[in-house]
């Protein structure tokens, strides 16, 4: 069910528009991925979070989905996110 607005972004605005995305994976394929390592929770978290960072001032670069099935964060899931850039891209690694 929330694979549904990614599916519907995709093949409307995004096929208007142009698929031009900072990151590798672009963020609909992110998100997509996010949702099925990680469950809708998780995903959703990891997703909004990737939303975020996508911005003109944002990171760029190669960004892969973490794998967090692990990670348990109950009364705090804000924690799933990833809200900054990856190590590399705030060393200057980015492209």
């Amino acid at each position: 069910m929330m694979l549904a607005p990614i599916m519907a972004y995709r093949y409307s605005f995004s096929a208007l528009v142009g698929g031009h995305c900072r990151h590798l994976p672009t963020c609909s394929d992110y998100a997509r991925e996010a949702i099925d390592t990680n469950g809708a929770w998780k995903g959703g978290w990891l997703t909004l979070a990737r939303l975020c960072r996508c911005h003109p001032w944002g990171s760029a670069g190669l960004d892969p989905v973490p794998d967090l099935r692990h990670e348990c964060h109950p009364l705090a899931p804000w924690r799933y996110g990833r809200w900054r850039p990856n190590k590399s891209d705030a060393a200057g690694n980015s492209r």
